[in-house]
């Protein structure tokens, strides 16, 4: 009888490797994709966080310049 692990090595070379190279990109592409997605997302947060800070200290310069002008 031929050798257990034999039968299991020719059992995967009959298996045609292009539906699994395929699969295999296609499960790149869409981590690749969801790591982007998530990055463009922190980034968005970032930049809306950056944009109320510079509002709200304008805001604070502006009513200070406002106190020193009105006395």
């Amino acid at each position: 009888m031929a050798n257990p692990s034999n039968l299991k090595l020719q059992s995967l070379d009959l298996l045609p490797a292009k539906p699994l190279l395929q699969r295999l990109r296609l499960w790149w592409f869409k981590r690749i994709e969801e790591h982007y997605l998530i990055c463009a997302a922190v980034e968005h947060e970032r930049v809306r966080e950056a944009e109320e800070n510079e509002a709200y200290y304008q805001k604070r310069a502006a009513i200070a310049r406002a106190e020193v002008n009105w006395h």
